[in-house]
């Protein structure tokens, strides 16, 4: 959902560019015209805009209204609809549910009109490049103010790390694997693969998968949960903390004193010693056991870490056995519990689904909640905003 601003710096210039160039064909609809019944005795037809060609509806909308032409809205199962000519033929726009639909007014045939919207289309399209730059040269200001949203990922990068953490802990069965014959001159071979260390490796492989997975979802639900902390747009760069590593986000919102520290250390030591070889080219910290000195005197090419060879899992056979995986596993429950409690609301809002904003206003209205012992009423209250908004239902 978006937050209206009143205006942007530029806006009077980019107007005049779309009206020169993008929106040329475009016109506002006269007050005097908007109820002409002799739009109504022409036929409309509509065509839905491709969400491809606009991802973002909005944007559409808003190019109009740069050249003057009103929104209106909301109505019945439609957000917006915006009223303009094009050639001076009356055309609407409007935010439906099933999609972006353009209508043209016409007394033309069938098969111009689809034409003429096609064309209609293309150069709302081409409109979105003076729009995009408006609001990019416009961002530093808009983030300082906290003027954003953050589109809340946690379900599907939960999905995620339960998909790789299940496979882990109960990997797929695969049996042995016996294979003889006989070579030419009649010397026999054979050949015996374990199922069971097949098994172990596939379940490895899922853990340093699921260990990413976790961590890609702790990052983001910690960015979340910013918005309810003691954050200050205006003293913090929102993009900046996004671009941090985890650990950094895990200082600024529980700390690394005392429990929250201990939690930190040992979720720091799980992704030294198993994630980062793997996000890293195969290479440890250090390169203890991926690189090997040619030695003199030994006559063998020597790890350079000797004494952490032990813990490398690279340097090993069976890299992790079930044990290692349940302890990895543990420590996440445990985190898991921990952040529950440090901050309640903060979880609540974000297993509800809902999107989170950084502006001036949410945080009020989250100071107030908390307040006044009200936030799961608050929590209720945007959840059905927010319900029939996608459903439409004004």
């Amino acid at each position: 959902m978006l937050v209206p601003v009143e205006s942007l710096n530029g806006e009077t210039k980019a107007a005049e560019r779309l009206k020169r160039a993008a929106l040329r064909d475009f016109g506002v609809v006269a007050a005097e015209d908007r109820d002409d019944p002799r739009w109504d005795d022409f036929p409309s037809y509509r065509i839905t805009i491709n969400p491809n060609d606009a991802p973002v509806p909005d944007l559409y909308k808003y190019a109009l209204k740069l050249i003057g032409c009103a929104a209106h809205g909301p109505g019945e199962k439609v957000a917006w609809w915006v009223n303009f000519t094009y050639r001076g033929e009356r055309c609407s726009l409007a935010m439906q549910k099933f999609g972006l639909r353009l209508y043209l007014r016409t007394e033309r045939p069938e098969n111009e009109a689809l034409t003429t919207q096609k064309q209609i289309a293309k150069q709302l399209r081409s409109s979105m490049r003076t729009v995009e730059k408006l609001i990019v040269d416009a961002a530093p200001d808009l983030l300082g103010k906290g003027n954003a949203t953050v589109r809340n990922q946690h379900t599907s990068l939960r999905r995620a790390y339960e998909y790789f953490r299940e496979r882990a802990e109960q990997p797929s069965h695969i049996e042995d694997e016996n294979e003889s014959g006989e070579h030419p001159g009649g010397v026999t071979w054979r050949t015996f693969k374990s199922g069971k260390v097949r098994m172990q490796l596939n379940s490895f492989h899922d853990m340093i998968a699921a260990i990413s997975a976790y961590v890609s979802l702790l990052e983001h639900d910690l960015v979340l949960a910013l918005a309810f902390s003691d954050f200050d747009p205006s003293k913090e760069d929102l993009t900046e903390i996004i671009g941090s590593r985890w650990g950094e986000k895990w200082g600024r919102i529980l700390g690394k004193e005392d429990e929250a520290g201990r939690y930190w250390q040992r979720l720091f030591d799980v992704v030294e010693r198993w994630r980062n070889p793997y996000s890293h080219g195969g290479f440890e910290k250090g390169h203890g056991a991926t690189i090997f000195l040619h030695t003199p005197g030994v006559n063998a090419a020597v790890p350079i870490g000797l004494t952490r060879v032990r813990e490398s899992p690279l340097f090993s056979f069976m890299p992790a056995g079930e044990s290692d995986i349940a302890e990895v596993f543990g420590l996440f429950d445990e985190i898991d519990e921990y952040i529950k409690r440090e901050i309640p609301e903060a979880v609540e809002w974000i297993d509800s689904g809902l999107h989170v904003r950084y502006d001036e206003d949410f945080r009020v209205e989250l100071a107030e909640a908390r307040r006044t012992g009200r936030f799961e009423h608050m929590v209720e209250a945007h959840g059905y905003a927010y319900d029939n908004f996608v459903n439409m239902d004004f």
